[in-house]
């Protein structure tokens, strides 16, 4: 794999740098090693086993021990080797960073480091056995590093805040502080840091509450808890205690209300009753309390404005104006439904309006009144409105006046028939007149027609309209052309 490949070129780059920096203080060595290995050359030889011992951190292998490497580790194991490495380079790199805060735990991160160089350069070599080794102690050692990199920063911090909640400020500044030398990023750390650096505030804060009960100023201790609860959201007691304090202000603001709004009813003052309740209703508003006394309102509202409308209609109908108590009445019962007296005054109302409209109609043409079945059904009509006299005096008049006129369509009016004697007159479908110089008969209001005859004269017809209001009324009739 490529990544595990640009690591082993690291880790050579990396060990030609060391051997290039110590290069100086082996030097003096040198002579001292050859030396040396003319002695040797000069012993007795034996075998390389015995004359060179393995050391256990040298990484080259002769021929014929890579050769059994290669036979023992298939491609598959040395894949996996491959993969092995680089998560251990991974981890290790990650762990590196987390401990870099702290020179203790930074040197024995490289002392692991160093053992990934090695498996590394074992790698390289072919020597798979010992690049398992390797991996095996460099995860044992993460693991230890890492537990003991915890309890650093971990039982300070522990310390610090078992402190702090005995009010012992400077011991949880100093031990938090150790805490925060090894891992600057614990979050709990520097949390309870922030709570240290407000510490005092706070303590001022405490103060100005205790006084504001022995006060019982409600305001203050308000707002000595709210500063609390700004500097350390953490202080349960202050937000239970802040919360405690609203809500007896709300209680106690929300009580007036309901008193405010009792009053109001009382003083029949609905608006400003309305308006307290709907601020009531915005502090609780599923309150069983706000919604007993808007009920209440509610029904004394509409009452008022039932008795508004019925007053209206009351008017009205004392001055007969019974159009208008329609249009009140028909308005009024769309909200009042079942309002006896508004169901009463819009039956009048259509009753006598519908009975004037109907009279009405047999005065437009009094004539037809003359007929047997039209004065009939104006009688009904009659009959119909009488009830209602006593409510409309207009509708009174109004029949009154219609009764003299059935009567007077009934009454026969005087005509008066003027001739010369010798034509011969009848009234078609009435009656003869006969031969007459004048005479006068009695016609009831109605259409008539009127013929005259003469023997050797061509006959004449006449057409008069007898009306109720008739008088005096003449008709000559003569028959003067020839035939």
């Amino acid at each position: 794999m490529q990544s595990v490949e640009k690591a082993i070129e690291e880790s050579r780059a990396k060990k030609k740098a060391i051997i290039k920096k110590s290069l100086l203080g082996t030097l003096v060595l040198i002579v001292v090693i050859a030396m040396g290995g003319f002695l040797v050359f000069m012993l007795p030889v034996t075998s390389t086993e015995e004359r060179v011992p393995r050391n256990e951190n040298d990484t080259t292998s002769s021929p014929s021990s890579i050769e059994a490497n290669q036979q023992v580790f298939s491609e598959a194991q040395r894949k996996a080797l491959q993969v092995a490495l680089s998560k251990t380079k991974e981890q290790i790199e990650a762990m590196s960073t987390r401990v870099s805060h702290s020179e203790r735990f930074r040197e024995a991160a490289t002392t692991i480091e160093n053992k990934l160089d090695d498996a590394f350069n074992a790698y390289a070599a072919s020597n798979y056995a010992r690049v398992e080794q390797r991996l095996n102690e460099i995860n044992d050692d993460n693991s230890a590093l890492l537990n003991a990199f915890e309890l650093a920063y971990t039982q300070p911090y522990e310390k610090a805040l078992a402190a702090f909640n005995q009010n012992d400020n400077g011991t949880a500044f100093n031990l938090n502080r150790e805490s925060l030398s090894v891992n600057p990023q614990y979050a709990l750390a520097n949390t309870l840091q922030q709570r240290i650096d407000v510490f005092e505030q706070v303590q001022d804060a405490y103060e100005q509450a205790r006084i504001g009960k022995i006060e019982n100023n409600i305001t203050k201790q308000q707002q000595a808890y709210a500063t609390i609860v700004r500097l350390d959201p953490l202080r349960e007691d202050a937000s239970q205690a802040l919360a405690a304090l609203n809500k007896q202000q709300t209680d106690t603001q929300f009580a007036s209300l309901l008193a405010q709004a009792n009053r109001a009813i009382e003083d029949k003052d609905y608006g400003v009753a309305n308006r307290v309740l709907t601020e009531a209703a915005a502090i609780k508003a599923n309150s069983e309390e706000v919604r007993v006394i808007a009920q209440r309102l509610k029904t004394l509202i509409a009452g008022e404005n039932l008795n508004k409308v019925e007053e209206q209609v009351a008017i009205f109908i004392s001055a007969d104006e019974w159009e208008t108590v329609s249009l009140l009445a028909a308005k009024g019962l769309t909200q009042f439904p079942t309002s006896t007296s508004l169901l009463k005054a819009d039956k009048n109302a259509k009753a006598i309006i519908e009975s004037r409209r109907q009279i009405a109609n047999f005065q437009q043409r009094p004539e037809r009144l003359a007929d047997s079945n039209i004065k009939q059904a104006a009688m009904l009509a009659l009959k119909n409105a009488e009830p209602y006299f006593s409510q409309s005096e207009k509708l009174r008049a109004q029949a009154d006046t219609f009764k003299k006129m059935i009567d007077d369509v009934n009454t026969p009016r005087a005509v008066t028939i003027t001739s010369d004697n010798d034509t011969y007159i009848k009234v078609l479908g009435v009656g003869i007149v006969g031969e007459v110089k004048t005479k006068t008969i009695q016609l009831k209001p109605g259409t008539y027609r009127l013929e005259g005859s003469r023997e050797g004269y061509r006959s004449v017809i006449e057409n008069i309209q007898v009306t109720p209001l008739t008088t005096d009324l003449s008709v000559h009739i003569t028959c003067t052309e020839k035939v």
